[in-house]
């Protein structure tokens, strides 16, 4: 009798949820473990995050896709709950992101300006497109570059005709007013379609020279326009969010936002430099527009 006691004891308190298990969020990105931003800001916030929840709710990185394939499903794929925190580009979803992406448009933001801090200066402004999501971090890369698989570009004449992939559609407008067609399309294909002359080039920030090895099938580099700047976010599921104590909550609000947003932007702006840097120290060369 005390043996069945003791089973029904248990059994109750189970239900009751007198009996706590850790429960562990999933944070979905594209890159690659060596991805900068995987390297210097998922996986530490990561283990910030657990280390001060107490274990309590922990933080797991998912590299790669591993949670699906594709940057541009990244957005559906934290609306959906298969991942509660997603890097992703508002670019690959613009629809949902009309005021978010008017930053990538030259002029909107004064060049030379922080255009990270000047975006969080007015962030409210925005709220009303992450209803749908928590809005985390938020950040702006280096001005873009022309990255040409074959055709050195001198003046805006040269890219007549030519086909340059734009990740969003503000960049695409951009191109199209400098004579080139856009083509739109995800980075994690871009490598293949200038390898094989479905485009000719890339506007991007030179970051992934290295980070997404196009460096290998850039011959050309034009700088010196007054280009775009891509926009990168951070965002997680509302659910995953409300689920959260408010202890929590407070955790994850001082581990993001405008700070989080800086370092971002920090680490892409680093990791532009360098894999420029490199690409011209082996035998690169650069063309600077008047």
């Amino acid at each position: 009798m005390n043996i069945l006691k003791s089973i029904a004891g248990g059994i109750a308190a189970l239900t009751l949820g007198s009996v706590a298990y850790a429960e562990e969020l999933k944070l979905a990105h594209f890159g690659s473990t060596k991805y900068p931003l995987h390297v210097q800001v998922f996986v530490p916030f990561a283990e910030e995050f657990g280390a001060a929840t107490g274990g309590a709710t922990t933080m797991r990185v998912y590299p790669g896709g591993e949670l699906g394939k594709g940057p541009a499903k990244q957005y559906d794929r934290v609306l959906d709950g298969v991942a509660d925190v997603v890097y992703a580009l508002p670019g690959y979803t613009a629809s949902q992101f009309k005021k978010t992406l008017l930053v990538e448009l030259p002029g909107v933001i004064p060049e030379g300006s922080d255009f990270t801090g000047e975006v969080w200066e007015d962030i409210a402004m925005l709220d009303d497109e992450f209803q749908r999501t928590k809005l985390l971090a938020l950040w702006t890369s280096s001005p873009g570059m022309l990255l040409m698989a074959e055709k050195k570009i001198e003046s805006l004449d040269d890219l007549a005709g030519l086909k340059i992939r734009v990740p969003s559609k503000n960049t695409g407008l951009v191109v199209e007013a400098w004579g080139a067609t856009a083509v739109s399309m995800p980075i994690t294909q871009v490598y293949q379609s200038m390898e094989t002359g479905v485009v000719d080039g890339d506007l991007v920030d030179p970051s992934v020279l290295s980070s997404f090895k196009l460096g290998e099938v850039t011959k050309h580099i034009t700088g010196g326009m007054n280009a775009t700047n891509s926009v990168f976010m951070l965002v997680m599921n509302r659910d995953s969010w409300d689920n959260l104590s408010d202890e929590e909550q407070a955790i994850m609000t001082n581990l993001t936002g405008a700070d989080m947003s800086e370092n971002g932007r920090v680490i892409m702006t680093n990791a532009a430099d360098k894999a420029l840097a490199a690409w011209v120290k082996a035998g690169g060369e650069v063309t600077t527009l008047s």
